[in-house]
């Protein structure tokens, strides 16, 4: 199995060193822990940079790229869950001017 996972360099993306890949929203479950899950926002709202208000890992989130999805970190996969991932740059530091461009967006949507 392959993934397309996303480098972001945008101001919070670059600190937490976020390499993700998205999926649509209705393919993402929660099998536990929704109860210490906490949000963090800014600037246009539009992402939710959700975290563990216990151990303080941002596993997922929902992107400012892909309000209809689920950003999940990479990192936070069990090993030999996927067989190769496939890292794009996302240059968030211009977001506007590269967001078009990119085609993050289409990750997002649902191809069943």
């Amino acid at each position: 199995r392959k993934l397309i996972a996303w480098d972001c360099n945008c101001s919070i993306c670059k600190m937490k060193r976020n390499t993700h890949f998205v999926v649509p929203a209705s393919r993402f479950r929660l099998i536990a822990g929704s109860e210490s899950i906490s949000c963090y926002q800014y600037m246009t709202k539009t992402a939710k940079h959700l975290f563990c208000s216990e151990c303080g890992i941002c596993s997922y989130y929902v992107p400012r790229s892909n309000p209809d999805g689920i950003a999940v970190t990479i990192f936070c996969l069990d090993p030999g869950t996927v067989d190769q991932v496939d890292i794009r740059h996302f240059d968030g530091d211009h977001w506007e001017d590269n967001f078009e461009q990119s085609g993050i967006s289409e990750c997002s949507k649902d191809s069943n």
